[in-house]
């Protein structure tokens, strides 16, 4: 099995890294993998991963829940649940950073489109890593432009079947014409993503002038993160190959010219890695409730102070002018 072993930093290229510690893969197959951080700038990665190539068997099961439509089980269910939640959150998030509807409360627009009136702009969005389809489907009701990228074809599939959505495969990405999206949108992808410096130039490029990309990460200086330290289930080796904090996200954001415009909480993903954390960490299923809880309101109170105490946290940055 192809492995890619990382000797320079990706955001700052020195070669000055260290190990922090090895992390398990609670998920699936229970190989450790270590985790480094460079001692220059800061920046946490996952060494000594599976290529691109070969990293498929560590997605391949029904119980991978970002492509799963399983109701199966407590975490499934929650899952839904905090996913049907944020659906028409993330749709207003996006219309308030493009558009007209920029100005807009978000009651207000849930008011607009509560009988799924459509917008009349042709604005166009692009969602990397777009899974089942969900969140491009609510943004077409709303009136976007939609398209996705999709790596797993049985999600792609699933999205074209059941929402008649525009989804390609990931190397069409690659093929996308310059200066094309109004709004890139990627919710916990970037930290799968390989090719992590030429997928954030590629976007920069093919988003229009004064274009919005809202990139949705873990935290790994959570309060959460903190707390389970090597059960932290959003350390998730070895699929996730890049570990960030707001700092190193304005850090490699702004080595591909974008200005981060403003950062927000994802207060329910506290209370989903606490759950799957307490479950990694072999918690009876009461216990391992009321800590999820605990810990997850604690780490959302936090972060209305400190954003960086938040388990994940949203970016929005525009595209800089040249």
């Amino acid at each position: 099995m192809p492995i890619i072993n990382i000797t320079n930093c990706p955001i700052c290229s020195s070669s000055n890294t260290s190990k922090a510690f090895d992390a398990v893969d609670h998920f699936s197959t229970k190989e450790t993998f270590p985790i480094c951080d460079c001692t220059s700038c800061g920046f946490r990665f996952t060494n000594n991963f599976p290529s691109e190539d070969s990293i498929g068997r560590y997605y391949d099961s029904p119980d991978y829940i970002s492509h799963s439509d399983s109701k199966s089980g407590l975490i499934n269910r929650l899952y839904h649940f905090f996913r049907k939640q944020m659906l028409k959150k993330k749709v207003n998030l996006v219309s308030k950073q493009v558009g007209p509807e920029q100005q807009l409360s978000q009651k207000a627009l849930e008011s607009k489109y509560s009988k799924k009136t459509k917008s009349k702009d042709n604005i166009r969005l692009l969602d990397i890593g777009s899974g089942t389809g969900y969140f491009l489907n609510a943004a077409k009701e709303r009136g976007y432009t939609v398209t996705g990228i999709e790596k797993d074809s049985n999600a792609r599939d699933y999205a074209i079947t059941n929402f008649a959505l525009d989804i390609k495969d990931e190397q069409s990405l690659w093929s996308i014409e310059n200066d094309s999206f109004d709004v890139i949108t990627l919710w916990h992808v970037l930290e799968h993503m390989e090719n992590l410096n030429e997928v954030v130039a590629k976007i920069n490029s093919i988003l229009k002038p004064d274009g919005v990309v809202i990139l949705a990460l873990p935290n790994h200086n959570s309060h959460d993160a903190k707390k389970y330290k090597g059960y932290w289930a959003a350390h998730d080796v070895p699929r996730h190959l890049w570990h960030f904090t707001p700092d190193t996200v304005e850090k490699l954001l702004g080595k591909h010219l974008f200005n981060i415009i403003k950062q927000k909480t994802m207060p329910l993903d506290a209370f989903y890695i606490s759950m799957l954390s307490e479950k990694y960490r072999g918690s009876g299923s009461l216990t391992q409730y009321i800590k999820a809880i605990v810990v997850g309101t604690v780490g959302y109170l936090l972060s209305l102070s400190d954003i960086n105490n938040s388990s994940s946290v949203i970016y929005i940055a525009k595209k800089a002018r040249k």
